[in-house]
């Protein structure tokens, strides 16, 4: 397998930490995108579904939900590749070859948390591309030049993963969800991470495991991403692994924002337009993803289905890019009824109150009322937090409760809705 062009690496994190240095106001982000979108015109132009566009402004390009790209996906890349090609590379990569659609440009499925899962393509110099940036964004300057162990706990490995275990100072550790999670827990203690990435799940099985063992942990950094995660259980996690997780949010269309060092999130605008389209009563809005980089599978005006709620307040650090919560699950989660709206962060910190940061829950509503799981005397205290939120929006429902351990799907999502 060929190494990972180690200068296109270097290129991207000096780019990232320069724009880190340099963008000051938001003018200055604003100038930036405009720089990238006029360099993106002859991508644009080799895309059969927008050639037509070229030259355009972004406003005229059509908003494109993420299953339309899939189920035009030869009219979505530039490679001339058909869907079939793509997911016969991306099978080649989940059973750990080197999953290759055409020379030097990688396919694989996303998790999927909704739906059917995403097909993404990738070339050398996008993986470069995206590795530096992630290395720029997650990791102080003077980390880069020593030698790191970096472990990552995901659904399936692929190329974009597997190129940061050969650049030379980081040793790479990939483990599968599905892997028994006591190997799981034996495997990291072994590796010894400095850096550590996994959803939320599993970071609190290695959080109960290591309360049960006394075993210690020497992370330089600990991330999540994938699936949602309450402060409550956030700042538990932090106690037990004895390093704060700080969230990401990557997803098939893109490596969408990162954490400052102050552990906030903040889109990553600098190579990324997001547009903003608002979730009806509430503070909340849906992204609208440009990817300004992408070449071999545009991404244009993709809409996310994520709830993202921008910070109030500026952060502390200083930077003009965007800073908005953790994310806190996808707009199909709101609890709605007639003139009520409840956000699913309001619900979790509820019921995490309620329960205790290291109990598991799982609450999902309906238009007729609320079904609560969670082990022994956990699902009546969740209820009752949350018949007390229900009241507090003068609501009062049927809440149903199942002492039993909570049902998760590939992602961790705890609070649902339902339409039945």
């Amino acid at each position: 397998m060929d190494r990972p062009d180690r200068s296109a690496i270097a290129a991207a994190w000096l780019d990232a930490r320069w724009s880190m240095l340099s963008l000051r106001k938001r003018r200055d982000v604003d100038a930036r995108q405009a720089r990238l979108w006029r360099r993106m015109q002859p991508v644009i132009a080799a895309t059969p579904a927008v050639a037509h566009l070229a030259g355009q402004p972004l406003d005229r390009f059509p908003i494109m939900e993420p299953h339309d790209l899939r189920a035009a996906f030869a009219d979505w890349n530039t490679l001339a590749l058909t869907r079939d090609q793509a997911e016969t590379a991306a099978r080649d990569a989940e059973t750990g070859g080197a999953g290759l659609a055409a020379p030097g440009v990688a396919a694989g499925f996303s998790t999927g948390s909704s739906g059917k899962p995403g097909l993404f393509l990738n070339s050398g110099a996008e993986r470069a591309a995206w590795l530096g940036h992630l290395l720029a964004r997650l990791l102080p300057g003077r980390d880069l030049f020593k030698p790191l162990r970096i472990a990552l706990c995901l659904r399936a490995d692929n190329r974009l993963y597997q190129d940061a275990g050969r650049t030379g100072r980081i040793r790479f550790l990939f483990l599968a969800l599905s892997e028994d999670t006591a190997a799981r827990f034996d495997t990291l203690q072994d590796f010894r991470p400095d850096i550590l990435i996994a959803p939320p799940h599993v970071l609190a099985d290695l959080a109960h495991r290591t309360e049960a063992t006394g075993q210690t942990w020497s992370l330089r950094r600990l991330f999540y991403g994938a699936e949602p995660m309450g402060e409550a259980e956030r700042a538990w996690i932090g106690s037990v692994l004895g390093t704060r997780p700080d969230p990401l949010y990557q997803a098939t269309e893109g490596f969408i924002a990162a954490p400052c060092r102050h552990g906030t999130l903040h889109l990553n605008e600098d190579v990324l337009i997001v547009e903003r389209e608002p979730v009806p009563g509430t503070d909340r809005f849906v992204p609208i993803v440009t990817d300004l980089r992408r070449t071999s599978q545009p991404m244009i005006r993709v809409r996310l289905g994520d709830l993202l709620q921008p910070l109030k307040e500026t952060c502390a650090c200083g930077s003009p890019l965007t800073a908005i919560h953790p994310i806190e699950g996808r707009l199909e989660d709101l609890w709605r009824w007639p003139d009520v709206v409840i956000p699913p962060r309001d619900v979790e910190v509820a019921a995490s109150a309620a329960v205790g940061a290291e109990i598991d829950w799982h609450a999902t509503a309906s238009p007729s009322g609320i079904t609560v799981e969670a082990e022994a005397h956990a699902a009546g205290l969740a209820a009752y937090a949350l018949r007390k939120l229900l009241a507090d929006h003068g609501l009062t429902l049927l809440i149903r409760t199942l002492t039993e351990p909570p049902r998760h799907g590939i992602k961790r999502r705890r609070v649902r809705w339902s339409d039945v």
